[in-house]
């Protein structure tokens, strides 16, 4: 089947010209909720059959043997990024003592029941309040791990856009694939999930920014309708002038359509306006990740929101990754821009030639090759692409990306965590500050998110297993007065007691590290486990972490 799809896309891509400029859309749907609070003591909790997420089609695209580079503009800069480092022994201990570290949705809840697998477990952080949303189901909690909405504690995620006109897509279907975010600038929430109809003819992103900084209070609601283009695997990042989603287009829910990359009008949103959504679409990139700011110092002032990709999935090694800067134009629509940023074309990006060994995970393959104990059943990576979040901060002195895959380049392994640490993006060229696979011994590390805090320091929280223990959650990190490309020992934060059986292969789907606005220090991360030997029954922890206060 992955054959014939690959046959089927590269056959017809000839025949789809490239739109060079932008895709503009008004909302199909405006409306405003009632609070979440309401929402859960109407008891509007609604179960759902157990299911793989997005079973009807692989949320991949085939690999392609032939180069493709002929389909995107020749870039103008080109950044060397060197033979990454590969860190084969532990460092001192991490000195981020574990704080908070609570039982959240899953199996562990009250009165919850899973419904579906993968989680897609993500989660935003205000002073107060944590937002945590697993696929059909969100909670908000306080930081010491107290639901907050009332019993039984979570809402169903389509319930947010009930304020919407009946049979709206947001409205009628609970699809998941969710993203929770705190606009610190503004003090507002954002929450975001797609739907779709049971043959994928309509399709749609929903979109509901709140009216005040409380998550349990009312929220602007929005829906964006793509006809028969399923938005998949969206990932939000915050910036100043606007919230940008990126997407992996499916026609019908099954062939690919593009690497899509969208832009909501920010002020537009927050204000409950009208919000123009403007989109470039490319055919051949693959799972952008949109910058997301973290820190009170916003970047410098007209600065574009910063795009990562790499041309895994249309090439084969050497790879390279590629940075691209995305201007949009609400007044103008016409005149956005999503370029390498130095006068290039459309889609032209800032390449960053990766070293040989930059690989996928699991031999350049990229997908289910994670053992487990107990059984044969192996985990997919999704070592196709980035990891959420792609983080970046204003230091002043210099302004950082920040983020992570699960790539194959370490003997014994099927995945490593690799981290980057890439500065100045917007200069030319950029500098490949940290370049680290972290493989302190042979047992897989995948599913990652990572963040920096205000001085610098860096924690990273991913996934780990073998064929002699269960996956279980772990977290690393380094003081920013570390030696470069070298992570400090790693943290148990749950040892998995059991492996996800039966025929299932998806894990995750991706995990989420927020930095906590209230002292910028404290590092929240969510991910999922299994508690015993089983399937769609998976368990999930909320933990936080802080490094002491001192350079």
């Amino acid at each position: 089947m992955r054959r014939l799809l690959y046959l089927s896309f590269f056959a017809s891509v000839a025949a789809l010209a490239q739109v060079s400029g932008p895709i503009v859309t008004a909302p199909g749907a405006r409306g405003v909720s009632l609070s979440l609070e309401q929402i859960a003591r109407n008891g509007q909790v609604t179960a759902f059959p157990v299911q793989e997420f997005r079973v009807s089609r692989n949320h991949d695209i085939p690999k392609a043997t032939v180069n493709r580079s002929g389909f995107v503009p020749a870039p103008y800069v080109t950044v060397p990024a060197d033979t990454p480092a590969t860190q084969s022994a532990t460092f001192q201990p991490l000195g981020a003592p574990i704080g908070a570290n609570f039982e959240a949705l899953g199996v562990g809840t009250p009165g919850y029941a899973v419904t579906g697998a993968p989680p897609d477990t993500t989660l935003g952080v205000s002073d107060t309040q944590i937002v945590q949303w697993v696929n059909t189901h969100l909670a908000v909690y306080n930081k010491s791990g107290t639901p907050l909405l009332p019993a039984p504690g979570f809402i169903p995620g389509s319930q947010v856009w009930s304020g919407l006109a009946a049979g709206s897509l947001c409205r009628s279907f609970n699809r998941g694939d969710p993203l929770v975010q705190y606009d610190r600038i503004a003090d507002r929430w954002i929450l975001s999930q797609f739907a779709f109809n049971a043959n994928f003819s309509l399709n749609a992103q929903c979109i509901a920014v709140s009216t005040s900084s409380n998550a349990l209070g009312t929220y602007n609601l929005y829906q964006y309708d793509f006809g028969t283009e399923l938005p998949d695997y969206g990932k939000l990042g915050v910036w100043p002038d606007a919230y940008y989603i990126t997407y992996n287009m499916f026609n019908n829910g099954a062939s690919f359509s593009g690497g899509r990359a969208c832009a909501y009008d920010r002020a537009a949103m927050i204000a409950g306006n009208a919000a123009q959504q403007i989109c470039f679409n490319s055919l051949s990139r693959f799972s952008y990740l949109p910058s997301d700011l973290d820190g009170d110092t916003l970047p410098p002032l007209g600065s574009p929101n910063y795009h990562i990709s790499w041309d895994w999935a249309f090439t084969l090694a050497p790879y390279t990754m590629q940075l691209t800067k995305f201007v949009p134009n609400f007044n103008v629509p016409a005149n956005s821009t999503f370029t390498d940023g130095f006068g290039g074309a459309a889609f032209s990006f800032v390449a960053f030639d990766l070293a040989a060994n930059t690989l996928a995970s699991c031999d350049d393959n990229g997908n289910a090759y994670v053992p487990q104990t107990g059984t044969a059943n192996l985990l997919d990576t999704l070592g196709s692409r980035h990891m959420y979040r792609l983080v970046y901060r204003n230091f002043t002195t210099h302004d950082s990306l920040l983020f992570t895959q699960a790539v194959d380049n370490a003997a014994g392994s099927t995945a490593q965590l690799r981290w980057w640490e890439i500065r100045n993006p917007g200069a030319n060229p950029p500098i490949v500050y940290q370049n680290s696979t972290f493989a302190p011994n042979t047992e897989a590390r995948w599913m990652s998110s990572a963040a920096f805090d205000k001085l610098g320091n860096i924690g990273i929280g991913y996934s780990a297993s073998s064929a002699a223990i269960n996956p279980g959650i772990r977290i690393a990190g380094r003081r920013r007065t570390d030696p470069k490309n070298i992570l400090r020992t790693e943290v148990v934060v749950q040892a998995g007691s059991g492996s996800q059986t039966g025929t299932l292969a998806r894990w995750g789907d991706y995990s989420t590290m927020q930095i906590d606005p209230a002292n910028d220090c404290t590092f929240w991360f969510t991910t999922q486990y299994i508690g015993v030997n089983g399937t769609f029954n998976w368990r999930t922890k909320i933990a936080s972490f802080k490094f002491p206060n001192r350079n």
